[in-house]
């Protein structure tokens, strides 16, 4: 376990002893997690794998993407009606 300070820009620097224990380099990606109030998580992740495998799964599935797509502008739609009804 180790202490890092926040800077006036709010960035944090991972301890180069991490940094080599994970394998992280310049231009890597974190999932940043807030749970409850006190606790962050970051979790290495490896976004074009992450696409491949979303990729593969939707090619392999019987999704209907069509279906799935109006699904979510009706969701979203539905959120930004709520949001805007709230400012007035």
């Amino acid at each position: 376990m180790e202490v890092v300070v926040i800077d006036k820009k709010g960035r944090i620097v991972i301890p180069s002893r991490i940094r080599k224990k994970l394998n992280l380099k310049n231009g890597d990606s974190l999932f940043v997690l807030s749970i409850k109030d006190d606790i962050i998580v970051l979790k290495k992740i490896d976004v074009k794998k992450v696409l491949r495998d979303i990729a593969r799964e939707v090619a392999t599935s019987k999704l209907d993407l069509d279906e799935m797509i109006g699904e979510v502008e009706e969701e979203a739609n539905k959120v930004a009606k709520e949001k805007i009804s709230t400012r007035h």
